[in-house]
């Protein structure tokens, strides 16, 4: 109600186009992002099927499925970009509001039982330097709103970095594995068998190959975790 009645009082600027409405993402151009578009199921990459593409029957990710709100491509990368870097915070309540629609379309009331509702969510951790020039996560952002709407707990800090790596954006498809291997890990403190049997939903801002992501859930697993969801705003539309 709160956020209906701040929307109404205060119009503001769609971040995509520019025009002056209601919501921080106008209509035509969220009608746009959201347009259903062929992915596999299990890494989000666009393709003319919605069947696994071959990658991910060759050799599959730790995540078993991935739901993304669009492609990461002009213009709509500003939707990251003015989260991350311009600390546009609203973007994370809109991004997360998208992302428990499609949750919700990808799995309709009646057909979804508890074993498939994420009981956890977690983002992808920023390492401690990042965090403190940054100042913020943008991914635990878009996770704690996520969250409330999914109806599931959250946790910021379960899954910690345990060393620092290059910026993945920085970096060719090939080194991309590389260079996330064996950076994440349980926070210290974890309760032992906290992931025992749980659906995990992991948030992201950008996935591009999605070797972080794949790093990530895999952790996850080997501490327990059944089933690992990723949720990501954006997908870049094909490896690079």
């Amino acid at each position: 109600m709160r956020e209906r009645l701040a929307q109404w009082w205060l119009p503001c600027t769609c971040v995509l186009c520019g025009q002056v409405q209601s919501d921080i993402v106008c209509a035509g151009c969220a009608g746009d992002l959201l347009t259903p578009t062929p992915r596999c199921p299990r890494c989000a990459l666009p393709q003319r099927t919605s069947n696994l593409c071959a990658m991910c029957r060759c050799a599959p990710p730790a995540f078993d499925m991935t739901i993304v709100l669009g492609d990461y491509a002009p213009p709509r990368e500003a939707l990251v970009l003015a989260l991350k870097f311009g600390g546009v915070l609203p973007l994370a309540g809109w991004l997360a509001r998208q992302l428990a629609s499609a949750w919700a379309a990808r799995y309709s009331m009646a057909a979804r039982d508890m074993a498939d509702q994420p009981c956890l969510v977690v983002p992808i951790p920023l390492a401690p330097d990042r965090l403190a020039e940054r100042g913020f996560n943008q991914s635990w952002e878009i996770a704690r709103r996520l969250a409330l709407r999914l109806d599931a707990a959250a946790s910021a800090d379960l899954l910690v970095r345990s060393r620092s790596t290059a910026p993945q954006a920085a970096l060719a498809a090939d080194l991309r594995h590389p260079n996330v291997a064996g950076a994440f890990a349980l926070a210290r403190d974890a309760t032992p068998g906290a992931l025992h049997g749980r659906h995990v939903a992991l948030v992201d801002d950008v996935m591009t190959t999605g070797a972080t992501l794949a790093e990530a859930a895999a952790v996850l697993k080997r501490h327990g975790a059944a089933r690992v969801t990723a949720l990501v705003a954006l997908r870049t539309p094909a490896p690079s």
